[in-house]
């Protein structure tokens, strides 16, 4: 999970970021404080998977309070927005909502709420692309336990590092789509530039290798030497 904190009270957002941090299915973390850095990172939304906002990032008029809001849902229809506020007027909460956001905590904020519902609503976004029954998430005989940040077949567990657990759960959220290197590559490492396109190509030959104790590495297909493909092989005695 890429998070994108933004909150001006510095504590604040340390404390946030800190409750994540420690999350087996967190990958990155970007702690941002006002609006000005907001417009340098807004068209790179999309390699994130939740946002966590306040609204009172500076200090002009009221209807500049959800530009916000508005620049997010330009650039990401649906990215879950979280936004943390000390307003608890029923009309800006009201169109807030009206704008796109998905939850509401009204400061001071309760921590383990916080995580409660950010867990909950990454848990949301994540299962409207895969098949979810009880605590995991499934595509073929694959299954994913999203909370333990672990991958099983036929209930066997696949032992995996960290950034190949996050190669695997970019590729078992989006089946049978063709994803490219430099989406991978952005969405595992954000704004470091993959100067060799090697560093991806090393990871998922690594992770493959790892898959193929469980003959699921032919689920992973190379296509035209920088797209991929995750798909469920089925093998056949015809």
């Amino acid at each position: 999970m890429n998070i994108l904190i933004i909150e001006d009270d510095k504590l604040l957002g340390k404390r946030i970021s800190d409750v994540f941090y420690e999350k087996v299915i967190t990958n990155r973390i970007t702690l941002i404080y006002s609006f000005e850095e907001l417009m340098s990172e807004y068209t790179s939304i999309w390699l994130y998977d939740i946002v966590l906002t306040d609204l009172n990032l500076w200090n002009y008029g009221e209807p500049e309070w959800f530009q916000v809001i508005k620049k997010i849902r330009e650039y990401n229809k649906v990215i879950p927005i979280v936004v943390i506020s000390g307003y608890d007027d029923i009309e800006k909460l009201r169109y807030a909502f009206s704008l796109g956001i998905s939850d509401y905590i009204i400061k001071p904020v309760r921590l383990k709420e916080l995580e409660v519902r950010v867990m909950n609503w990454f848990h949301s976004y994540y299962s409207t692309k895969l098949a979810y029954t009880g605590k995991v998430f499934s595509y073929g005989a694959m299954t994913y336990n999203i909370d333990q940040n672990k991958f099983y077949y036929s209930d066997n567990y696949i032992p995996l590092s960290k950034n190949e657990k996050y190669i695997l759960s970019l590729f078992f959220s989006h089946p049978e789509k063709i994803l490219s290197e430099n989406y991978l590559c952005e969405k595992i490492w954000g704004d470091v530039v993959c100067i060799e396109k090697r560093n991806i190509r090393v990871s998922i030959m690594r992770l493959k290798k790892k898959l193929a104790i469980y003959h699921l590495d032919t689920w992973i297909k190379n296509i035209h030497s920088e797209w991929y493909l995750f798909q469920e092989h089925i093998y056949s005695n015809i």
